[in-house]
């Protein structure tokens, strides 16, 4: 018997990261539906990846579009009921931290099995959205398939079985390699007049960041700063919550900041490989230069990427004018000599390899004291304990 999936994506990281495995889904005819979410939904964040990245269009849409965090989850739960009680899968598919991945919370509570793909990241920080999306889908996940070794002992240490854990690396790397030929080939730089090496590449777009008029102000402060003192443009394609915040606190642009609209996947992949260094608030861009040899100062103090501060390739810095400018010079005068903590791109091939191994168990009722792995006399004593709660009477026992 094959297992039918569903793949849920939302945002524009879902769809670069879902391509390698989508595309082998595809190649060998598996049974498997597109459902996005509608999280992301203009041209420039949704459409143009699709197009770039030949991703097949989704089968549903549900058009949650933006809003608050109630607003987005009640129409996921709602809308993506429905989907689930059509399509009647084996298995869904969610990516990373974004809202739309807690569409494995309304699989579950059906009793739909979960896959969660980049499980295990931590950032230990409540603050943010994403680390409770993160929590919550890895502790209700069936299968989790985690990218590093890092990643896999934080699941093992909040105490998810080993036999639910796969490490299959980063999609992204194996993404990049894939279409080499494609960024190398963009023209952006041309079409901006800027050369390799010639230019700092900036990002920024979480609300306690750019929501916030002094930490926005702190990183507009230190761009100029930057741009001051390494005479190089800082090339910015700014996100559209970052642009009403600089027109809502009524500030200003410094002088060597070229904003940008939202770019493609290949025309800022060319960007981040060609970059002097990467100023940013991005967990993906952490990745991608990490993968480039391109140093990146990261502006948060924290990180789900702790492997990127590991290596070398990043610093966090916080969102401290001096810190953000001390961190670019720590930076810019070390050796990009890093290596890769991200394996092979070879992440599809590892994907499909263990869903063929597991398809029998992903197709039988979801019952995992059956788990042959755990099934056993050895086991489960381990939890065979002497206990009386005392406010209940003897004769209850």
């Amino acid at each position: 018997m094959k297992a039918k999936y569903l793949v849920v994506l939302g945002i524009r990281p879902d769809i670069i990261n879902y391509q390698p495995l989508v595309n082998e889904f595809k190649r060998k005819k598996i049974d498997f539906k597109i459902i996005h979410t509608g999280q992301h939904y203009s041209y420039f964040f949704d459409g143009l990846f699709f197009k770039q990245l030949n991703f097949p269009n989704p089968d549903y849409h549900l058009k949650i579009g933006s809003g608050t965090q109630a607003h987005q989850l009640g129409k996921l739960v709602q809308k993506f009921e429905k989907v689930l009680l059509k399509e009647k899968p084996d298995l869904v598919f969610s990516f990373s931290d974004a809202n739309p991945a807690l569409s494995g919370i309304v699989a579950s509570k059906m009793g739909i099995k979960v896959a969660h793909l980049e499980a295990g990241m931590r950032s230990y920080d409540w603050r943010m959205q994403e680390e409770k999306n993160r929590r919550l889908l890895d502790s209700i996940s069936d299968y989790l398939f985690t990218p590093t070794s890092s990643t896999k002992k934080n699941l093992i240490r909040e105490g998810i079985p080993p036999h639910r854990i796969f490490q299959v690396g980063k999609p992204i790397f194996e993404v990049l390699n894939n279409f080499k030929e494609k960024i190398d080939k963009n023209t952006i730089l041309d079409e901006l007049n800027i050369s390799k090496g010639k230019y700092f590449l900036v990002t920024a777009h979480r609300p306690e960041n750019v929501g916030v008029k002094k930490p926005l102000g702190n990183i507009l402060a230190a761009l100029e700063g930057v741009y001051k003192k390494y005479e190089k443009p800082v090339i910015f394609p700014i996100h559209p919550r970052t642009r009403a915040s600089i027109k809502k606190f009524g500030l200003r642009i410094p002088k060597g900041i070229k904003l940008l609209e939202p770019v493609g996947f290949l025309e800022f992949s060319k960007l981040e490989k060609n970059a002097f260094c990467c100023v940013t608030d991005s967990g993906t861009v952490q990745e991608d230069t990490c993968i480039f040899k391109v140093p990146c100062v990261t502006m948060r103090i924290s990180t789900e990427r702790s492997e990127t501060i590991e290596v070398g390739s990043s610093i966090a810095a916080g969102v401290n004018m001096a810190h953000i400018m001390d961190a670019v010079d720590k930076m810019v005068n070390k050796k990009s000599n890093w290596k890769n903590p991200y394996g092979k791109p070879d992440f599809s091939k590892k994907m499909i390899k263990i869903l063929e191994k597991l398809d029998g168990e992903i197709c039988s009722p979801k019952v995992w004291w059956d788990h042959p792995k755990i099934n056993s006399s050895k086991s489960i004593s381990q939890y065979k304990t002497k206990w009386k709660n005392p406010s209940v009477p003897d004769e209850i026992f």
